[in-house]
């Protein structure tokens, strides 16, 4: 196994990926809100293909992110998903823990505002058979 520092800029790349892959998401989420809001089922069909190939994208790098951690063995691994979960459970020992971790509550707060935006959206679009409405 490589060193633990190789191992840690591996999933910090790959954080860092799915960081730009949800701001992106982020982006076209606030560009449907406003296509709806005028009116442009054309723009908001475009905009729902885009972001469900970002979503693709993002998840393709979480099942990365996953398989770097099962290569980790017992506290080490406990560690990553701990860092990666912003839990605090254990301190960042190293500067690639301590980016995993601010990147990863970046990345909370953008999915946060992210949910936020689409559960408005939907009931707009949905009313009372909005996902949201049968999740809640």
């Amino acid at each position: 196994m490589v060193n633990k520092e190789e191992f840690l800029s591996e999933i910090l790349r790959r954080v860092q990926r799915n960081y730009v892959h949800m701001v992106e998401i982020e982006r076209v989420t606030k560009d449907m809100a406003e296509s709806f809001s005028r009116n442009d089922k054309e723009s908001v069909e475009l905009l729902l293909k885009m972001r469900g190939e970002e979503l693709e994208r993002a998840g393709e790098v979480k099942r990365e992110i996953q398989m770097l951690i099962q290569a980790l063995e017992g506290k080490e691994k406990e560690k990553v998903r701990s860092w990666l979960n912003v839990d605090n459970k254990y301190e960042a020992d190293s500067f690639e823990a301590k980016k995993i971790v601010e990147l990863s509550g970046q990345i909370q707060q953008v999915l946060n505002r992210t949910v936020s935006l689409d559960k408005v959206l939907n009931s707009k679009v949905a009313g009372k058979e909005s996902f949201y409405q049968t999740t809640s």
